[in-house]
């Protein structure tokens, strides 16, 4: 198979494989609010969950901001992000950070109301942005393979 023909593989299955990302990844989310509340997480398992949370986080959005496939030659990885994909990946974060900027001041509001700590808050403020950021991209991508 060619680095081209490998390439445009990996494209369509990056595009699968992202809203089913978010999924998982809004899921953990679901899961661990309602269970311990991020302040009063001082048992081990909280804190594996939380470290669970943050590398799964962190992993989103390297491959977001990379395009992933790390693994991959340097030559089919320059192939998957050709113009179209540098300008989805660029819609993605300015999407990203509106919804989060809106969650920030959703939170702020509610704050008024509820008190909330600050682990809390960064919890859900990360997560609302790169489930947002990936989401759109996803979505872009499919978009462009369809029109394609």
């Amino acid at each position: 198979m060619t680095d081209t023909e490998t390439a445009d593989r990996l494209l369509r299955r990056r595009a699968r494989m992202i809203p089913a990302m978010v999924l998982i990844f809004l899921a953990q989310q679901a899961s661990y609010f309602s269970g311990t509340r991020l302040g009063e997480a001082n048992r081990l398992v909280d804190r594996v969950a939380i470290g669970g949370w943050l590398a799964l986080s962190v992993v989103l959005l390297l491959a977001l901001a990379t395009g992933g496939f790390w693994l991959r030659s340097a030559k089919v990885r320059a192939l998957m992000n050709d113009e179209s994909t540098r300008a989805n990946r660029a819609e993605a974060f300015r999407f990203g950070f509106l919804l989060t900027m809106t969650g920030a001041i959703a939170l702020y509001i509610f704050s008024l109301f509820e008190p909330m700590g600050a682990r809390e808050t960064i919890h859900v403020l990360m997560t609302v942005g790169i489930a947002a950021a990936l989401l759109r991209f996803g979505m872009l991508e499919r978009r462009a393979l369809r029109d394609a």
